[in-house]
């Protein structure tokens, strides 16, 4: 059994990580908690204009933690209620046996690099978001999950989720509901107002709008989500800056959801095999808006052209991802 350090700030990410390297590769991950990391230098995640806010949002010890062991702390994510998420101060992890720890934010590279290399670890650093900078003179190696050039030593990886049960495909209950979970939607000036002109465009469509900021507010945990996927005849998702691997535009894939969107914005970048206009989306790159509208209307009159379009993004994304073969690639590396 070992041990590994991983960051933690994003809730799907880390389960993913769980996925990976607990379920498949039989590993302990940890995350590190306490303002030491911080005040140490081993944990520099930050906004310039609020020094140590981050830090104490993901690091300060509060009544969400119980301590199990001295130095050791277990709480749960809303994200994922039924995953225990293990934390450890950095006295506690001093006294441990690590077989790596893995950066997942830019600024912590250094940080992450350095608790390797005094722990005996292997130093690892995941590559989730779009333009993320990587500091390849640390010689991490790399997990690649988003569009990153590979200078190093480096694995293409998706980012796992339960693609199998959660977010199984479903055959769909209708095609006159289309949903969005692009956080901050009703933010972004230029795609908000197309927006809501689909919706005059469709009148007899439900319109519907999850994330922060949106009309119908935030869903947890997670499996709500796929639930209201599965619910829904289209997954509506307009990012004008595309996603780094974009667990929401993966989310409709495996439940078998066209989108509705720019394919522009993901040009490059890992999602874009999941956009073809006609046969797994309606794209607004393509199409002007009325004459996509007119589209989604015709295909949602016709339910048997409507679940080709479903089972055809579910098929493309099995064509893209197999969490076996990127955990026994990881494994490999490695060993």
């Amino acid at each position: 059994m070992r041990n590994i350090l991983l960051d933690r700030h994003h809730a799907d990410l880390y389960y993913g990580l769980q996925l990976l390297f607990e379920d498949r590769l039989g590993w302990e991950a940890f995350a590190p908690l306490g303002m030491e990391w911080y005040e140490q230098g081993y944990w520099a995640f930050e906004v310039p204009s609020d020094p140590g806010a981050l830090a104490r949002q993901y690091l300060a010890i509060d009544a969400k933690y119980r301590e199990v062991e001295p130095g050791l702390f277990l709480t749960f994510d809303p994200g994922h209620p039924e995953r225990p998420l293990w934390h450890v101060t950095l006295d506690r992890a001093r006294a441990m046996d690590w077989g790596g720890a893995m950066a997942s934010v830019q600024q912590n590279q250094a940080g992450y690099r350095r608790f390797a290399d005094e722990t005996g670890g292997a130093y690892l650093y995941h590559i989730g978001n779009a333009r993320q900078d990587v500091d390849w003179g640390l010689d991490p190696l790399a997990l690649v999950a988003a569009e990153a050039p590979i200078v190093g030593r480096g694995i293409l990886v998706g980012e796992e989720f339960d693609s199998d049960t959660t977010f199984r495909y479903c055959p769909p209950v209708t095609s006159h509901e289309i949903a969005s979970f692009v956080n901050l939607l009703p933010l972004i000036e230029e795609l908000w107002p197309t927006y809501l002109a689909a919706g005059r465009l469709l009148p007899d469509f439900t319109f519907r709008s999850f994330g922060h900021h949106c009309p119908d507010g935030n869903l947890q945990p997670t499996a709500a989500v796929a639930e209201q996927m599965a619910r829904s005849g289209w997954g509506w998702h307009d990012k004008r800056t595309g996603d780094g691997f974009g667990h929401v535009i993966h989310g409709w894939a495996a439940v078998g959801r066209p989108l509705i969107g720019h394919s522009e914005y993901y040009a490059g970048q890992r999602a874009a095999a999941l956009w073809e206009d006609g046969v797994t989306c309606v794209d607004l790159s393509v199409h002007p808006l009325g004459e996509a509208m007119h589209l989604v209307r015709d295909i949602s009159a016709d339910p048997e052209r409507h679940e080709a379009m479903c089972r055809a993004i579910r098929a493309r994304f099995d064509s893209v991802y197999d969490w076996a073969a990127d955990a026994a690639a990881v494994a490999a590396a490695l060993a």
